[in-house]
This record gives structure tokens, C-alpha cells and sequence, in this order.
């Protein structure tokens, strides 16, 4: 890449710019989750056009009402999803970590974005444009019904978390997503490492982060987490799965 580039905002976004490459973007390419097991043929044409981007700690990668431009894949950092509830506030509905992708819907859709998105710290993303993605779709079948599979994958987490931030009861959410961080763990035998910062995690949660905090402390406090910063020993996970079963009376927010 012609080094007058590297810094130069990508056409459609807001905060990002073209970097060097750390690493062969094909090769970066070919180690993501969804594209593991693509042809050659397939990462090809992926690989033209595509370009490493990275944006600082909050900021933007879309904004909300702003066209798509491609597919963004999550080299290093971690990526929130925001939107508005229904009180008009912005909220966090779902973290991105190194692997993941996001932008598809607006890809294959081509409707501008109803969410938005902030980096979660330095961020480095793999930017593929829209055109390269809706062509490699259409001529390799196995890539298209993992790119399905994963859509449906986040959708049935979204009405899992729907239901688990409605549940009222505070300790049976934060119960409910650090048992689901347990399960996604790569280690479960290890400590667990929140993927943002807690203000962050309370957003995605419904919380407040005061509420959020000292739900972790009372779950310290009662032998169940040793919580370090971000990260987070589950010393019961017997206590934790009965801590999902909301408790009418408890705090809720």
C-alpha cells in the first residue's frame, strides 16, 4: 500500500484510518473464525480490496444513518454495537472480540445503519468492501450458509439477552453473562477477562455500573467470583447457575 495512504480516513466512516499492514492481510484473513475453512478462490477475491483500518479507543467505525461500506472483521481491540432503548438512551447490545465480524446486515442489505459503533481501546480491524463480500457469497455456497448460520447465531444471542436483561432481578443477569463468557472461554479452566471495561459490560447488561460493581462484590464477598480488575475467577459455577433464577425481591438496576 502506497505509504501516502496509510493515513487517509476510509470513504463512508468516521474515525478510521488506513494503516500498514501488521501481517499479509490474506493470511489475517484465513485465520478468521468464518473464513477458516474457504478456498483459495474464495480468499482471493476477499483479499483484494480488503485493508487493515484502525481507530482509537471510542471511536467510530459507523455511525447510525450512515450507508455500508463493507464487512469488518476484528484483528486485535474489541468493537461495542450501540443503540437506543426504548427511553431514548444509548446503550451497549453487543461486544465484537478479535475474530468476530460485524457490518454484514448492512452489506447484504445495503439500507443504512439503524446502530452505531465504538472501538473498545485501540482497535485494528480487517475492512472488506461490500462488492468483494456479495461476490464471494455468490460463488462459494459453504461461506454463505456459515455467513447465515452466524447471523442466526447472533440473533438467537440478541433474544437471549433480551430475555436476560428483562429478567429484573441484577444478580441473574451478570449470573446469566458471565456463565455464557465461561462457555465461549477458550481456557475454561483460567480466569475469565471481560472484553470491555465495566461501564461497558453494565450498558450491555441494562445496569449501572455502581449496580454492576457491587453485584460482583457480592458475589465476591459470598465465595462464588474472585474478581481482579477485568478479569474474573468463578470459584462456583453451582452458585453462579443458581444465582440465573431471578429473585423477585432483589435489585433490579
Amino acid at each position: 500500500m502506497p505509504s501516502a495512504a496509510l493515513r487517509q480516513p476510509v470513504e463512508g466512516t468516521y474515525h478510521l484510518r488506513r494503516i500498514a499492514p501488521p501481517v499479509c492481510v490474506r493470511d489475517a484473513l484465513a485465520e478468521m473464525p468464518i473464513l477458516r475453512a474457504v478456498g483459495s478462490e474464495t480468499l482471493d477475491l476477499l483479499a483484494d480490496g480488503a485493508e487493515f483500518v484502525s481507530v482509537t479507543s471510542g471511536g467510530s467505525i459507523f455511525e447510525r444513518e450512515s450507508l455500508p461500506t463493507g464487512l469488518f472483521l476484528v484483528y486485535s481491540g474489541a468493537v461495542r454495537l450501540m443503540a437506543l432503548g426504548p427511553d431514548g438512551r444509548a446503550r451497549a447490545v453487543e461486544i465484537f472480540e478479535p475474530g468476530g465480524m460485524f457490518g454484514e446486515i448492512g452489506v447484504f442489505t445495503g439500507q443504512r445503519y439503524r446502530t452505531w459503533t465504538q472501538a473498545v481501546g485501540r482497535t485494528v480491524l480487517i475492512h472488506v468492501p461490500c462488492e468483494r463480500v456479495v461476490q464471494a457469497v455468490a460463488i462459494d455456497n459453504p461461506l454463505s450458509n456459515r455467513m447465515l448460520s452466524a447471523v442466526c447465531a447472533r440473533i438467537q444471542r440478541l433474544v437471549d439477552s433480551i430475555g436476560c436483561t428483562s429478567s429484573g432481578a441484577a444478580a441473574a443477569r451478570v449470573a446469566s453473562y458471565l456463565l455464557e463468557l465461561d462457555e465461549r472461554a477458550a481456557r475454561p479452566e483460567g480466569p475469565l477477562v471481560l472484553p470491555a471495561p465495566k461501564n461497558t459490560i453494565a450498558s450491555l447488561l441494562n445496569l449501572t455500573p455502581e449496580t454492576l460493581s457491587r453485584v460482583l462484590r457480592n458475589m465476591s464477598d459470598e465465595g462464588v467470583l474472585v474478581v481482579s480488575g477485568r478479569r474474573i475467577r468463578i470459584r462456583s459455577r453451582a452458585q453462579l447457575r443458581r444465582m440465573t433464577t431471578p429473585d423477585p425481591g432483589a435489585e433490579t438496576n
